[in-house]
C-alpha cells in the first residue's frame, strides 16, 4: 500500500499521482509490475478508459479488471476474485488531481446528468447542504447538543497532529469553541465541521496467500468483505430514518461481520467514512455497536477516540488527513498500518482486528465493510 503526498493545488496530473501509487505499493510489497494480473481502479475513472493504458503499462497483457466504487468493497472483490482463481495479484488505485493543468476529474461528475432528487437539485444543494439537513433531523430526533458533533473534529485534529502527513495536523490543535465559531457552510454546519478538498492518491496490493506470505512487509489479512446498495433518492422511502444509506451500511456489515465470524467488542481500531459527524454517528447505529439514536452519545463517551474501546480514523479522518475525492481506500489503508505497527506516534498497542467502512454517493445507499486482521 502506499500513498501519495495529499494536499490542495499539488502541480501534479491525475496520472502522475496512480503511477507514483501503483508503483509505491508494489515497492512496499516487495512484487514487480510483471506479477499484477488484477486491477481495480476507483470510482470517477472508468469514462476516461484509463484502465486500459495502466493494463499496457503493466506488462502489456490482458488484466482480470474490476469497477468499484469504494475502498472497502474493493479489497472485498479482490479477494474474491483471488479466490475465484482470476488473480494473484490485484492492485487498487485512485488519484484526484483538481489544478489547472489536469484532467479536472471530480468535476465529470457535474457534467453528468443527475436526476435524483431534483426539487432539492434546483435549490442548490450541494453535499454540505445534504448532510446539513441530515445532521439537523438527527439533533431534532434524539436532542443531540450541536457540542458532541462539534466535538468530533476536535478529536480527529489530535489524531492529526501525530500523523507527519496530515494536511491539517501541523496547523495544531483546536477546540469545540474554535469549530463552532467558524464560518458557517450551512445550517447548523460550520467550516470545521466539513472535510477537506484536496488532491492526492493511493494504491493497495492485496495478493493470494502464497505470494502475500513471501511479500517484504508482514500481510494483514481479509476475514471478511461485502458491499451493498439501494435507492439512490429519498423520494423512494417513506421517512428520513428509512434512508438509503442506512439500509446499505447495515446489510454489509452483517454479511462482512458473519463471514468474519468475530463480534462487534472484538474491533480493536476503526476506519469510519467520517465526511460529517452525523455520517458516523449513524454509521455505528447501523452498523451494529449502538442502537438507533445512540451514535452520538457513543462518540460523546470518547469510545472512537484516542484511548477508548474503538479508536477510529488514527489518521485524522476525512477532515484532517485527506479527502481526495474518493478517501475511503485511505481508511483501509491507516487501519492496515495500525495492524502492521507502522503508525509511529499515533500507534495503538497492539490492536488485532480492525472494520473498515466505506461510502460513496453522497447520503445515498453505497457501503462497503471490510474485516481485517493482523499477522
Amino acid at each position: 500500500m502506499y500513498t501519495t503526498e495529499q494536499a490542495r493545488g499539488l502541480d501534479r496530473t491525475m496520472w502522475s499521482l496512480e503511477l507514483e501509487a501503483i508503483k509505491g505499493a508494489l515497492d512496499d510489497a516487495g512484487l514487480s509490475h510483471t506479477q499484477v494480473d488484477g486491477l481495480i481502479p476507483m470510482a470517477y475513472e472508468t469514462p476516461l478508459n484509463l484502465h486500459m493504458a495502466w493494463a499496457e503499462q503493466l506488462g502489456g497483457r490482458p488484466i482480470t479488471y474490476m469497477d468499484v466504487g469504494n475502498g472497502s468493497s474493493a479489497v472485498a472483490k479482490a479477494t474474491n476474485a483471488i479466490a475465484a482463481g482470476m488473480a494473484n495479484v490485484v492492485v487498487i488505485y485512485f488519484a484526484n488531481a483538481n489544478n489547472p493543468n489536469g484532467p479536472r476529474q471530480l468535476k465529470m461528475m457535474d457534467k453528468a446528468p443527475r436526476v435524483e432528487d431534483w426539487q432539492f437539485m434546483v435549490h442548490g444543494a450541494y453535499m454540505s447542504v445534504w448532510y446539513a439537513m441530515w445532521t439537523r433531523a438527527y439533533m431534532h430526533a434524539y436532542g443531540t447538543p450541536q457540542e458532541v458533533f462539534a466535538e468530533y473534529p476536535v478529536q480527529m485534529r489530535a489524531n492529526a497532529i501525530l500523523n507527519p502527513d496530515s494536511i491539517m495536523g501541523p496547523k495544531g490543535p483546536i477546540t469545540v469553541e474554535d469549530v463552532l465559531n467558524s464560518r458557517m457552510i450551512a445550517s447548523p454546519l460550520h467550516l470545521m465541521e466539513c472535510p477537506l478538498d484536496n488532491d492526492g492518491g493511493y494504491a493497495i496490493v492485496v495478493a493470494s496467500k502464497e505470494i502475500a506470505r513471501d511479500c517484504k512487509k508482514k500481510p494483514v489479512w481479509v476475514l471478511g468483505g461485502a458491499e451493498a446498495t439501494y435507492t439512490d433518492s429519498y423520494k423512494t422511502i417513506p421517512s428520513p430514518w428509512d434512508d438509503p444509506r442506512g439500509q446499505a451500511v447495515r446489510r454489509c456489515s452483517d454479511m462482512a461481520f458473519d463471514m468474519a465470524g468475530v463480534s462487534r467488542d472484538e474491533i480493536d481500531v476503526a476506519g469510519l467514512y467520517d465526511c460529517f459527524a452525523v455520517t458516523v454517528a449513524r454509521d455505528l447505529e447501523e452498523m451494529g455497536f449502538c442502537q438507533m439514536g445512540e451514535g452520538a452519545d457513543y462518540m460523546k463517551e470518547g469510545h472512537l477516540y484516542r484511548g477508548g474501546k474503538m479508536p477510529a480514523n488514527t489518521d485524522g479522518g476525512l477532515m484532517a488527513n485527506s479527502h481526495n475525492g474518493n478517501p475511503s481506500g485511505m481508511h483501509t489503508i491507516e487501519v492496515t498500518r495500525q495492524l502492521r505497527g507502522e503508525c509511529g506516534a499515533r500507534q495503538l498497542k497492539d490492536p488485532r482486528i480492525g472494520v473498515t467502512l466505506a461510502q460513496g454517493w453522497s447520503v445515498h445507499g453505497l457501503a462497503g465493510t471490510l474485516l481485517l486482521a493482523a499477522d
